[in-house]
């Protein structure tokens, strides 16, 4: 996968969101990114480690490379979660079922960032899985759960939908074992759970507040650019910025942050609205994950989320109790949140739901073995499965038959057969945006850096320019130009289609006559490149 990652990273041509989060921050440099934000589809956590790779020199590494290293990342750490808790092939099943997810796949090497704000939900996990476990925790484990939090949030704010329920169920596990163990301490201060859960609690509060600091500088930003360019602002601050920040912070801050919360990535809605387009947002998300077997995934969770939740009730004392309660509490937590809120996430913004999902599935089918193992017990031993004692793991009682145990590994052929018909799909390995791919074609076909004047007649061309060639092009006049590339259809006197925003200037504002003049060098299905 990771062979596959690094030919992706280069072979797919950047979409719009990435080129615009490239040229508008990543290309400027880690300060400029920390201190600006233009709509609620900004990662900027995410640009500014971006933009340091940045002055490496490539800009597919500076774009993309960090979401390549934490798609390596993340199968390892989804590996390493699941090997702790399941056994029966089932850890190397849900990395192979978390490998075929559609939303995954393409986001693996996007210059967005999704997949660091899924690494930072991983290692929230895998962390939170040493932390709960008996015995004391190593201190620099709070630390760094607290730095993942932070990162998640900074870097995709909806990451909030993880990291509270993930704290929630850690407060779960924590408390119960707690009471759990009363009469093991003298008193609660010497009881290593509470003492646990003091811990994560302070490193709750700290995060948050960390990330609040680190959200000030754009706020502050925000705030005063509002005021400065506000009725009277002349009068009042003399037009400058520093002014602003001087006599009036407070209200820098308050205007930036509310200016930033009130265009939150969501789409808000009335009750009858909700309540008529929630089912379908559900299977949305779904498709965008586990595309062609949503039915299958919507039986699992829905059968997974009793199972797991009569397990937690039955056996507290699995290892595997904290890994549940983060997925119950994921679920049901963020169902309600949405429902009381009457507010829809964008698909993308369940970027993390690929980890829940693969881990409910691996908890069913865990399940399901080992009940499927108790019976065959039973039945070679001629004992009454019902009343066999439980185990966290149940193993077969070996037999001079070598096949004996095979039937523990169908799911993982299953999940295996699944993941060979997403990678054998074109879907798996197509180009994610057919425009921006035509007009990089277009590009290079052209020859970019040997001529001398060029006209970038809409935004997908002023950003490739930069990404491609480090071209700043702000000319949008023809005229005059040795390379033009012209959108077919602009040849329409009146375009108003789906792309019309991206465009500087129509086919009023082109001078046909100087395009008559040059010659038609190159042309594909969506442009025509013009040379002279």
């Amino acid at each position: 996968m990771g062979a596959y990652y690094l030919w992706r990273m280069f072979a797919i041509t950047p979409v719009f969101t990435e080129l615009y989060t490239y040229y508008n921050f990543i290309s400027r440099g880690p300060v400029y990114s920390a201190l600006h934000w233009t709509m609620p589809n900004d990662h900027i956590g995410y640009a500014v480690i971006a933009s340091i790779l940045t002055l490496l020199g490539n800009s597919y590494l500076g774009l993309r490379g960090v979401s390549f290293v934490c798609a390596i990342v993340n199968l390892i750490l989804m590996y390493k979660i699941t090997s702790r808790y399941y056994s029966h092939g089932l850890p190397l099943a849900s990395t192979i079922l978390y490998a075929s997810m559609k939303m995954v796949n393409e986001f693996s090497v996007q210059g967005r960032g999704y997949t660091l704000g899924t690494t930072c939900f991983l290692a929230g996990i895998y962390l939170l899985g040493d932390i709960c476990k008996a015995g004391e925790s190593r201190k620099p484990h709070f630390k760094l759960l607290g730095f993942f939090m932070v990162l998640g949030i900074y870097t995709v704010p909806i990451s909030v939908l993880w990291v509270l329920p993930t704290c929630v169920a850690a407060f779960t596990f924590l408390f119960i074992n707690g009471m759990r163990s009363r009469s093991v301490y003298g008193n609660n201060s010497e009881n290593i759970y509470y003492r646990k859960l003091k811990g994560i609690l302070g490193v709750s509060v700290v995060s948050m507040i960390v990330t609040v600091f680190l959200y000030s500088a754009v706020w502050l930003s925000l705030g005063t650019n509002l005021l400065v360019n506000a009725e009277g602002a002349i009068e009042k601050y003399g037009g400058l910025k520093s002014s602003v920040l001087l006599r009036t912070p407070g209200k820098a801050w308050f205007t930036g942050a509310d200016l930033m919360m009130s265009q939150a990535y969501v789409q808000k809605m009335d009750t009858q609205a909700f309540s008529r387009q929630f089912g379908n947002w559900i299977f949305e998300v779904l498709e965008m994950i586990t595309p062609g077997v949503s039915m299958v995934v919507i039986l699992f969770l829905v059968t997974g989320l009793s199972v797991l939740l009569v397990e937690c009730i039955r056996h507290f004392e699995y290892s595997r109790t904290v890994i549940n309660l983060i997925v119950i509490v994921n679920f049901t937590l963020v169902g309600f949140m949405l429902i009381i809120r009457h507010e829809l996430p964008y698909a993308e913004s369940f970027f993390f739901g690929g980890v829940l999902i693969s881990l409910c599935i691996c908890g069913v089918l865990e399940k399901i073995i080992n009940f499927g193992i108790r019976i065959y017990n039973g039945i070679m031993e001629n004992t009454d499965a019902d009343n066999a004692p439980h185990k966290e793991i149940e193993i077969i009682n070996k037999t001079d038959k070598w096949y004996n145990s095979a039937f523990v590994y169908l799911p993982v052929l299953v999940i295996f057969i699944y993941f060979l018909i997403r990678i054998s799909g074109p879907q798996f390995n197509m180009q994610l945006g057919e425009r921006e791919n035509d007009l990089f074609n277009s590009l290079y076909v052209a020859n970019v850096s040997n001529k001398s004047k060029i006209a970038a007649l809409d935004c997908d061309q002023r950003y490739l320019l930069k990404f491609g060639w480090n071209i700043d092009c702000l000319n949008t006049d023809v005229t005059g130009c040795d390379l033009v590339i012209l959108d077919k259809v602009l040849l329409e006197d009146e375009y108003l289609g789906e792309n019309h925003w991206k465009f500087y200037a129509f086919h009023d504002d082109i001078n046909w006559d100087y395009i008559e003049s040059m010659h038609v060098r190159y042309e594909n299905e969506n442009f025509l490149v013009y040379t002279r």
